[in-house]
């Protein structure tokens, strides 16, 4: 029997490295990423880089492991990889500094929430961000998406956001 889950390219913006690599979520990607009981997300064939550097090509680590509470956003670039991504129908655009990023893009909420309330009512840290307009603050080391139809981003480092 083959007990493989499937594996996604991802990009994994902390706000000291960026790291390209493949991430393997097990079930939904907001049920694993927001997992109580789990502190690391583990990158698999991943290039780690410092932000703020510009040093060449990093060599390929089969497994790194990434601090869940460090991790600004994650990027699927892929369209594969959104199909189990719930997006509430309640969208409201807003800006947010993420970590070194500044954002523009879609927030999906319940019915009910506004930008007032959303970040505090979230059950976990992480929340879809879609039609997202990416802009580096500090020197990125490798070529940061201008347009990402989706990212995965942790209130955690919303350090401001507004409409």
């Amino acid at each position: 029997m083959d007990y493989t889950r499937p594996r996604f390219d991802a990009l994994v913006v902390t706000t000291t490295f960026q790291i390209t690599g493949q991430i393997e979520p097990i079930g939904t990607w907001l049920d694993f990423l927001n997992a109580k009981d789990k502190f690391t997300l583990p990158v698999y064939n991943a290039h780690v880089l410092a932000i703020g550097t510009s040093a060449g090509p990093a060599p390929e680590k089969p497994q790194v492991y990434v601090n869940r509470n460090d991790i600004c956003f994650i990027h699927l670039p892929n369209r594969d990889s959104h199909q189990s991504v719930y997006m509430l129908k309640n969208v409201q655009t807003a800006i947010a500094h993420l970590g070194p990023v500044i954002c523009r893009g879609e927030w999906h909420m319940g019915a009910d929430a506004t930008l007032v309330t959303f970040v505090d009512d979230l059950p976990g840290n992480f929340f879809p961000i879609t039609n997202a307009d990416l802009h580096a603050k500090a020197p990125m080391p490798a070529p940061l998406p201008h347009k990402a139809e989706l990212i995965l981003a942790n209130r955690l480092h919303v350090s401001i956001y507004h409409p």
